[in-house]
């Protein structure tokens, strides 16, 4: 397990429309959801799918489906690398490598971020092994240097490559897209390019860019490994079924067990758990409830979980965690990153961020991930006719994993 702590002093800021109050957009969308969500209190409901749902072994634990997940849904589709803050000034560079190929973002003397793989075009040595603020990128392996759009700017010894372009020898681009402080990528060399708002839709894209998250400032993160399945890890997520039971004197002392709202947006979605705190004034009119700092939890699929949620005191954290498929079909990385918002940077302390993040991921690792691990080990064992459920209130989970078949069957055709 690897932290590293307040990433960014700042974030560079994308421009919006001034026209547009994201502020007051949050709290309207804030607000819905809890009204619904103090509703389901008071009745003692949840929402629900149509029915249970039956999902076969092999999606945890077979190897050739772990393979083709990986090719489908992490490098031919469009993934969040980074957000905006993690690059926050011309020749800031940072690495992903989390999809398979080592991928390299960098932004431009024009503020412009730009994605290539991360390869010496010469004998294919990792060009970039040291993320930082740089003018040029020259290879360790014989010093072939690049701009920072990608060009070949420098041959060492260029009397032996005569007949060799350098025009032809730039970086390699993979498609990247900005996009209200998230950068999405594509792990296709020379693809075609993002369009972010069609990737997410129109209506989950807005709910997304009222957080502001090019004005987030990164507080802590820590990636760490999990023995199961990527999948099996992302489905702690995705449910409060389990806060009761699972997580009795840390979630489940802050979270009502079994109550979500749920908003579907596609293979997207955004869903809330009651806090404890909405008990104190769940009985009382709409008008006298006091403003929240919880806003739910957004999915952006297939691996990403932005919790937007409380800290004591009135103030709010926004958590991202992303969930990638490891080198073998039992194996997954999860990298948590806790962002101080925008709204909250009048606040000079960091260390009720980085208490809150230290405390999620404690939570994840040992409670969540200590059931990931030994249900995947169950599940290799599990008799041939064993399938798990999926109950309708687990409606979340339903809807990621038909999504994912749905991919998964196209792309097999």
């Amino acid at each position: 397990m690897t932290d590293q702590a307040t990433l960014n002093p700042t974030c560079e800021q994308q421009a919006d429309s001034d026209t547009i109050n994201w502020a007051q957009l949050r709290r309207e969308s804030g607000n819905a959801l809890r009204k619904r969500t103090i509703d389901h209190i008071k009745n003692g409901t949840t929402d629900l799918a149509e029915g249970p749902m039956l999902v076969s072994p092999s999606a945890y634990t077979d190897s050739e489906r772990h393979e083709l997940e990986k090719q489908v849904l992490f490098q031919g589709r469009p993934v969040v690398a980074a957000l905006s803050c993690q690059l926050p000034a011309p020749g800031d560079t940072f690495l992903f490598d989390e999809v398979g190929p080592s991928i390299l973002l960098v932004r431009n003397k024009a503020g412009k971020v730009n994605a290539f793989l991360n390869m010496c075009t010469h004998r294919a040595a990792k060009l970039v092994t040291e993320p930082g603020r740089k003018n040029r990128m020259s290879c360790k392996f014989h010093g072939w240097t690049f701009d920072l759009d990608g060009k070949l700017v420098g041959i060492p010894g260029a009397e032996g490559f005569k007949g060799i372009a350098k025009e032809e020898r730039g970086l390699i681009p993979v498609p990247v897209a900005e996009w209200h402080g998230l950068i999405f990528v594509r792990a296709v060399p020379n693809g075609e390019p993002i369009d972010v708002e069609a990737h997410l839709g129109k209506d989950f894209a807005r709910e997304l860019a009222h957080l502001e998250l090019e004005k987030a400032q990164p507080m802590k993160s820590t990636t760490f490994g999990v023995n199961a399945n990527w999948k099996y890890a992302m489905d702690t997520y995705g449910e409060g079924y389990h806060f009761a039971t699972l997580h009795p004197t840390s979630i489940g002392a802050l979270a009502l067990s079994n109550i979500m709202s749920y908003d579907n947006y596609g293979p997207n979605h955004r869903m809330e758990m009651p806090r404890a705190e909405f008990l104190d004034y769940s009985d009382k009119p709409e008008e006298e409830w006091p403003d929240t700092t919880y806003n739910g939890l957004y999915f952006v699929f297939p691996n990403m979980v932005i919790n937007v949620n409380s800290i004591k005191g009135g103030k709010q954290f926004y958590g991202i965690s992303r969930i990638f498929p490891g080198d073998k079909v039992d194996e997954a990385n999860t990298v948590i990153t806790t962002y101080k918002p925008a709204q909250m940077q009048h606040i000079e302390e960091t260390e009720s961020w980085t208490e809150m993040h230290d405390f999620i991921v404690k939570v994840v690792s040992t409670e969540d991930y200590s059931v990931s691990r030994e249900g995947q080990h169950n599940m290799k064992y599990a008799p041939a006719d064993f399938k798990p459920v999926l109950g309708a209130n687990e409606l979340a989970l339903q809807n990621i994993h038909k999504h994912i078949e749905q991919l998964l069957a196209q792309a097999r055709k």
